[in-house]
């Protein structure tokens, strides 16, 4: 299987927006995403990954 980045920040952010109904095995994904994620991009970028996203602006590029 081969996840794009923009559909990899779609899931990231889907799961973000419900994490409080996470079981274990999905806090999991969503930790290991958002550790590459981290790989990529600054702090400053990653509080705004959600406007990016809705702008439709591809953030990672082909970093990953």
């Amino acid at each position: 299987m081969n996840i794009e980045s923009n559909e990899l920040i779609a899931i990231y952010l889907l799961l973000l927006e419900n994490e409080e109904k996470l079981d274990t095995n999905q806090q999991f994904v969503r930790y290991k995403i958002e550790k590459e994620i981290f790989k990529h991009l600054s702090i400053e970028e990653m509080e705004s990954i959600g406007d990016l996203y809705a702008k439709k602006v591809d953030v990672l590029g082909k970093k990953l």
